[in-house]
């Protein structure tokens, strides 16, 4: 019992005397602690294990508000990612086991939609349950690995014992019109007298950055994670659109297939190509569809022409009569929406229908439709 006291007296003693060395002096700190070993000790090396795996779940709804993740987690929407793991690490002398710690790697990304030139990463390590002097003198360098953008400088910290080290970065993609990237940040990390050690410190994320004119002006672009599909979403309770909210929803619940439902196995997929949109609003919507005698509406298609599920493709699908700037306004507003989530020919995307009352009935929902002029019939 005497000797494990001394032993863990020693070891405070190691740790408290790290606490004191100035994280902007790590050459001349790594110098001073290991005066009789003026190199890398042979046979001495760091390494770090396989981390645990991660569970990747859904991000919460969209909002400003960039993701976040506790430990174990991975998560990514279409502009942010998060991932939080431990890290096992070793010291080893000549192949046996010399101490131990856990080193704690949360690494985030904010992604511009509108500047494709440049993003931030971080980086927050913390290094716990050390079981030898040594871990109190780990400095981490963190790096990026990239297929095509670029980070700014390396930077490097000591890892004092339960302190959290933020490594910020910034990183930009080439010029270029479009480019879908792989990054991934990974560290170095060294103590005097071992042979360093690296690990990856993040999951893989693959960013895509453009500068499609259609989209925003070429000079800006910007970047999203087009894995995640868009969400378009609809209040029912704007008076501006709330009629083209009813007949989405109607739609979603009632024909064969679910279009556009969050989550589900059947987004939209957006089209640029005008002869299919078309197409789409001639089968929809053409002069064999009956018109109301009611003035001031205008003819509603879903799943909508602007993508690949319309009408002409796709003979699931429904239209009625409704307020025509209802039509139009919800036209703008979606274009503008699905512009700024950077949603490209055939990305897909989800339509929710937002603020339906609890107590929304099929017959109450069948009341609320204005003149069918296609499609399923109620």
């Amino acid at each position: 019992m005497r000797n494990r006291s001394l032993r863990g007296r020693a070891l405070l003693a190691a740790f408290s005397a790290a606490l004191l060395i100035p994280v902007s002096f790590v050459g001349q700190a790594h110098a001073n602690s290991h005066q009789p070993f003026m190199g890398k000790r042979s046979g001495a090396r760091i390494v770090l294990g396989e981390p645990e795996k991660l569970k990747t779940v859904e991000p919460a709804a969209p909002g400003a508000k960039a993701v976040d993740c506790a430990e174990g987690i991975s998560v990514h929407d279409r502009t942010s990612s998060c991932s939080n793991r431990r890290i096992p690490v070793e010291f080893l002398v000549d192949g046996e086991p010399a101490g131990s710690a856990v080193l704690h790697s949360k690494a985030t990304a904010q992604l511009d939609a509108r500047n494709r030139y440049q993003w931030k990463q971080r980086v927050e390590l913390k290094l716990t349950d050390p079981t030898t002097p040594s871990a109190a003198e780990v400095s981490a360098t963190v790096k990026y690995q990239t297929g095509h953008a670029t980070a700014s400088a390396a930077l490097t910290r000591i890892l004092i014992p339960y302190v959290t080290q933020t490594f910020d970065s910034t990183l930009s993609s080439p010029g270029r019109d479009l480019v879908s990237d792989s990054i991934v940040p990974y560290g170095d990390f060294s103590a005097p007298g071992f042979d360093d050690g690296s690990a990856y410190l993040g999951d893989t994320f693959r960013p895509r950055c453009d500068s499609t004119a259609r989209i925003t002006p070429v000079v800006t672009g910007g970047c999203v994670y087009p894995d995640v599909p868009a969400l378009w979403q609809i209040d029912v309770t704007d008076w501006r659109v709330d009629s083209v909210g009813w007949h989405v929803l109607w739609a979603q619940r009632n024909l064969a297939h679910p279009w556009g439902v969050k989550g589900s196995r059947y987004p939209l997929h957006r089209t640029f190509d005008q002869s299919l949109i078309a197409d789409n609003r001639e089968t929809a919507c053409g002069r064999d569809v009956p018109r109301p005698p009611r003035p001031g509406l205008a003819c509603d298609e879903y799943p909508f022409a602007q993508s690949h599920e319309g009408a002409s493709r796709n003979s699931d699908y429904s239209c009625e009569f409704l307020d025509g700037r209802d039509n139009s306004r919800e036209g703008s507003y979606r274009k503008a929406s699905l512009n700024g989530q950077r949603v490209l020919e055939n990305d897909p995307f989800y339509v929710e229908v937002i603020n339906v009352p609890g107590t929304l009935t099929p017959r109450k929902l069948d009341s609320l439709r204005g003149p069918v002029g296609c499609g399923v019939e109620s």
